[in-house]
């Protein structure tokens, strides 16, 4: 059952991305004036945010927490972050 609601998530995932994606490429292809600077701020976000993905998973690894529930957190990380840039994105 874990593997469906993981398969679920990373789904909804992968898919709300594209939304965010449409809103960058839309930004950028428009030329709008803040359109450099989300490039910046999308590059820096991807960096920091993988760099504590990676962190949060060693250490949650390393203190017992299953690979499985490593995977969720993650996901779930990335959803939150990707929501959040949609709705920035969308005001």
């Amino acid at each position: 059952m874990y593997f469906f609601s993981f398969v679920l998530q990373s789904t909804l995932l992968a898919l709300e991305a594209q939304v965010v994606i449409e809103q960058r490429l839309t930004m950028m292809a428009r030329g709008d004036a803040g359109a450099q600077d989300e490039v910046v701020r999308m590059v820096g976000e991807k960096m920091a945010l993988a760099a504590h993905a990676w962190q949060h998973g060693a250490m949650s690894l390393a203190t017992g927490t299953s690979p499985d529930d490593v995977m969720m957190a993650t996901v779930t990380l990335y959803r939150d972050a990707v929501d959040e840039n949609r709705r920035r994105l969308a005001a």
